[in-house]
Order: C-alpha cells, then structure tokens, then sequence
C-alpha cells in the first residue's frame, strides 16, 4: 500500500472518531435538555399540587405588585408582631402564635421569596425589609401599636423597624436575636484566615449551584431539605406544609441573597429608651464554637473568644433599654421558639403587661 492510501486511511478514521464523538456530544446535549425540561415540568406541576393543597388565599396582600402573606389572628392591642429569621419563613412561630392569640391581636408573616410570598430578584437589606412588612401591615389593615417579636436576624429587622417607625412600636422581644454588627466581631485571626476564605469560596458555589438546581427540581426529586426540616421541632401535622414553602420556587434564591446579605451587613443598634424589652438567648460556651473554628487554629483560644463575644453581644441587646430583661434559656437550641415555646410566650405576655393600655 502507498503512503498516500495509507495517509488517507489514517484521516478517513481520524475523520470519523471525530463524527462519532460529535454525535455522542451532540446525544448527550440533548438528553440533558430533555433532563432540565422533565425537571423544569415535575417542579412545576409539584408547586402547584403543594399551592393548591396548602397555599392561604385568604392570607395575601398586595405589597407594591407582589403578594405577600399576611397571618393575623385574636384581638386585642397591642399587636405582636413576629418576625422569622434571616432564610426561615413564618413556620416557626407555629407553637407561638395561637398562644398568644389567646390574649391579644398576634401576626406573622413571610418575607419575599418565603414561605408562601412572592419572590423579588433584588437583595433585600433591613431598611427594605422594614419598610415592605409596614406596608403589608397597612395594606392588611392592621393598626399600631405593635410588640415586635424578632428571632436571629429578624431582631436586626424589627430593630430597624423600630428605628424607622418610632412612634408605632410600644415593646420588644428578642429571641436569640443576631447583633447589628456581629459579622466584624470576628477575631481577624480566624476572619483572614485561609480556611475562612475557603469555606466562603464553597458556600458561594454551593449557593450558585442551588439556585440552578432549584427550578429544576433537583431539592425537591432527592429530598434535600427533608433532613432540615426533620430536625426542627415542628408538630407532625405541619411538616407537609414546610416541606411545601422551602421546595416551592424562589425559595433558594431567597436564602442565597439574603444569606450573602447577612455575611457583609453592618449596621449599630439603636437606643430603645424605657421600651419594655426581653432578651431570650442560649447560653453560649466554647464548646458550642468549637466547630466554627479551622482545625489549625483550635489550640489558640478562639472558642472561648468566640463565646464570650457571642454572650457579650447579647448583654449589649439587653442594654438598649433601660427596661430590660436577659434571659438564658436552658436546654435550647436557635430555635428557641420551637425547643422552648412556653419561654417565648412568657416573655411576649410579660412586655405586653407592661405597656398601657
């Protein structure tokens, strides 16, 4: 044989390697759109079956072109207010909120993209998130006064209520509140060091890769939020209704921005005068922090730091009155309105007893 037939044979089956891996690529293209639409499709129809099954029409509001849940319940004044941490919707009152009905008028409701309100793109900072549940309270109809009720960084966000609408608020109650500006309170040691720029590097991927998921039922197909909300101490019969909100469609992007927004935001607390205010709090102890600490640094200190910045922060809350109460709770998680109920409506009734009426 020549080297030309030779030559030519060598291209005719390089030539067709190449055809061959095309189509597989091309085959391979096309099955994983055919993956996203069936994803994109079983999301779909799965969010409303949950819509239909759970959603409270009766419940929306209009709040500048989106509807948000509003939940009031039981009369009296002043009204409480409750408001859900940052990535949480209203759900976790849900041991709270017909207690306190029992002795006065009591809200909850879900910020954009929770539970069941409509999502916006924007990332929402505290001022806006403040200024939207004013106008979902008054697009509802309900009136001040109002005891506000804030867990994690919905303390950030009733405080800045406060601060906006001073004349509307006549009492506070914090549980396991987060801190204006806890996210600088870090020791720099631990905040510049390269394990902390490593794991923010993997929270902002895994963050990316869930809002893609998310539209396409990837949580929902493989159960991904069931372990979470299975760890909550949640009454059995309202766990089909969880698992509805946190897989419903814009509840990730939510979280994403909110929980970028978090890890940045900066802000200093207000005074609250002679407010009446409660400040409920798991006793923090250098063990509780050991895990949020690189392996290297674990010999250093920094749990006990760590700690004593946590519990100090808390003391702080406490000290924006003048007519306060610290409270530690005992055998308690963050979600000491779930672990703990009964403390949670104590302190709401102790601070409504103290404003006039």
């Amino acid at each position: 044989m020549s080297k030309e037939n030779v030559a030519s044979g060598k291209k005719r089956k390089g030539a067709g390697c190449l055809l061959w891996l095309g189509r597989v690529a091309l085959w391979g293209v096309i099955l994983l759109l055919v993956l996203v639409a069936t994803g994109a499709i079983y999301q779909e129809i799965a969010s409303a079956r949950d819509a239909k099954l759970y959603k409270p029409e009766n419940q929306m509001v209009d709040v500048n072109g989106i509807q948000m849940r509003l939940d009031c319940r039981g009369t009296g004044s002043p009204t409480v207010v409750l408001e859900a941490g940052g990535q949480s919707p209203s759900f976790v009152w849900v041991q709270i909120q017909d207690e306190v009905a029992k002795f006065t008028r009591v809200c909850s409701y879900d910020r954009a993209g929770y539970g069941w309100s409509d999502s916006v793109p924007e990332t929402l900072y505290p001022q806006q998130v403040a200024e939207m549940l004013h106008t979902l309270l008054e697009n509802g109809r309900e009136k001040p006064p109002y005891l506000m009720v804030g867990h994690s960084f919905g303390g950030v966000y009733i405080r800045t209520f406060t601060a906006e609408y001073p004349g509307e608020v006549v009492g506070m109650v914090l549980v396991d509140s987060s801190h204006d500006d806890q996210a600088q309170r870090v020791p720099p040691e631990l905040a510049q060091s390269p394990e902390a720029a490593q794991k923010k590097n993997s929270m902002m991927i895994n963050l990316r890769l869930f809002q893609i998921g998310e539209p396409i039922g990837v949580f929902r197909a493989f159960k991904l939020m069931d372990p979470w909300v299975a760890s909550l101490s949640l009454p059995e019969h309202e766990k089909g209704s969880v698992l509805a909100q946190v897989y419903r469609t814009g509840y990730i992007g939510a979280y994403a921005r909110e929980t970028i927004m978090m890890s940045t935001y900066s802000g200093q607390p207000e005074k609250l005068g002679d407010m009446p205010l409660v400040v409920l709090s798991q006793k923090i102890d250098a063990q509780d922090m050991v895990e949020q600490i690189p392996s290297t640094l674990q010999t250093m200190g920094f749990a006990q730091q760590l700690a004593d910045i946590s519990n100090d922060m808390q003391d702080e809350l406490a000290a924006l009155s003048t007519r306060s109460r610290h409270i530690f709770v005992e055998d308690s998680g963050h979600f000491i309105q779930l672990d703990q109920p009964q403390v949670v409506i104590d302190a709401i009734r102790e601070v409504f007893e103290q404003v006039p009426r």
